[in-house]
């Protein structure tokens, strides 16, 4: 079964008027036919702010913690990666390999809306 994310029309006229696009662009955006930055920009916006179903399961999020480094990394999916620090309060996220976001979270619930997040961008790619 292909990816999809399901919406509701509501949410995809939104979706159109936000980002100045056609009917045929949020289709193939939700459809996974498209992998522009557009296309991404569109799941991840459906995913996290308006409610989208997604039709697969999320990939399993796994938890290292490296004692020499003094980090905990979290891997979702082949793509994406967040490097904790132990030693402050820094957050490294990785897409394919390379730094897209550098975060301070202060707090626990900080950190586990970064996760969320995190989580929602790996599921949009």
């Amino acid at each position: 079964m292909a990816k999809k994310i399901y919406l509701e029309d509501k949410a995809k006229a939104y979706l159109r008027r936000v980002f100045k696009c056609s009917n045929v662009m949020v289709w193939k955006a939700l459809t996974f036919e498209s992998d522009s930055k557009l296309a991404r920009k569109i799941r991840f916006v459906a995913l996290k702010e308006l409610g989208g179903v997604p039709n697969w399961k999320p990939e399993d999020i796994e938890t290292t913690h490296e004692e020499a480094e003094k980090t905990m990394t979290q891997t979702f999916g082949d793509r994406v990666k967040l490097v904790a620090s132990k030693r402050d309060t820094s957050v490294l996220v990785y897409v394919d390999g390379k730094i897209k976001r550098r975060e301070n979270c202060e707090s626990i619930p900080e950190f586990i809306a970064l996760q969320n997040e995190v989580q929602c961008m790996a599921m949009s790619l």
